[in-house]
């Protein structure tokens, strides 16, 4: 049984602007594949959604984590909507890729793709949940894998701004890292203030009244492992997102930041006054940036988040 699919193409992601598009390549050989370019500036949704809706089967991604977000996040539009969800290919072209290392096709050969794509037939389909992320201010959820907030995303964002030209991927995040050990204090932010610095992070439940502490960060993932091989989870049990929290300020965080890298993360940072859990949902609010998977969330008007996980999504290997 042949596929139904549709190509998605970040002309601008890192990958695909310096070695030029596998998808597009493949699409010459087929006349009925629609490809939709995207690069952030515009909704995927408004062209993606009513393809799937038509019955588009099948999405091949090829860009970067925020393409693969914007894909995910057409789907399960889509599925609100009466469709069903797509089966996912996600090919390497940005700078991190983390999703495609732990969901990715393991070939990106064309005549290997070509042959999954008229035969319906993958070597594997792993299943996996994402991470649901809502405000009052949105129609639908914007969908992802790694939520960081504070600290961590002005990290993030620090990279994107100042490191991405000369490095990328790896590299980058590991010249973020040693510039914060060795520059904590003067590494600034866009606002001339330190990136590193307390955020007001609080959270909400319907049974319980609101607790606020000031953090450096928290992180949330459906992921147990993360770039570099970083597993900053622990406590966690069976629940489907793992939430790591460092409080403000952490304790010798150059000592902290080294033992992460190079000692594995889990109850390790214990001492530096992190902590780790697991949950099936989470609502807060914070006074701090709020990134997922590299792209950063507007802030609504009450800074509030609903954290929750997606239906079983499957990803073609």
């Amino acid at each position: 049984m042949t596929q139904n699919p549709v190509f998605v193409v970040n002309p601008k992601s890192h990958r695909v602007n310096t070695s030029g598009s596998v998808l597009s390549k493949i699409a010459v050989d087929y006349g009925d594949i629609p490809v939709v370019y995207f690069d952030g500036s515009t909704s995927l949704s408004e062209t993606l959604t009513p393809l799937l809706l038509q019955g588009k089967d099948t999405i091949y991604a090829e860009g970067g984590d925020g393409t693969v977000v914007a894909a995910l996040t057409s789907s399960i539009e889509a599925l609100s909507q009466g469709g069903k969800l797509p089966q996912i290919g996600i090919l390497p072209g940005g700078s991190t890729n983390l999703t495609y290392h732990q969901l990715g096709l393991k070939t990106i050969d064309p005549e290997s793709l070509k042959r999954i794509i008229n035969t319906g037939k993958a070597e594997r389909i792993a299943t996996h949940q994402a991470l649901l992320v809502r405000t009052s201010e949105m129609s639908t959820p914007n969908v992802g894998f790694l939520l960081s907030t504070g600290s961590l995303a002005r990290l993030m964002i620090y990279t994107q701004e100042n490191l991405h030209g000369r490095t990328r991927g790896a590299v980058s995040i590991i010249r973020a890292i040693l510039q914060l050990v060795l520059f904590a204090r003067s590494t600034k932010f866009s606002d001339g203030l330190p990136v590193v610095r307390a955020s007001q992070f609080s959270t909400c439940a319907k049974s319980t009244a609101r607790t606020s502490i000031d953090e450096t960060f928290s992180v949330f993932s459906t992921f147990r492992e993360l770039s570099l091989g970083l597993s900053p989870f622990w406590g966690r049990g069976d629940h489907q997102i793992g939430h790591t929290q460092a409080v403000w300020p952490i304790r010798q965080m150059r000592l902290g930041i080294l033992k992460a890298l190079f000692r594995g993360a889990g109850e390790n940072l214990i001492p530096h006054g992190l902590t780790s859990r697991g949950c099936s949902g989470i609502t807060f609010r914070s006074n701090g940036p709020v990134m997922l998977d590299g792209e950063d969330l507007p802030m609504p008007r009450d800074g509030t988040f609903e954290v929750s996980v997606s239906p079983e999504l499957e990803f073609i290997r």
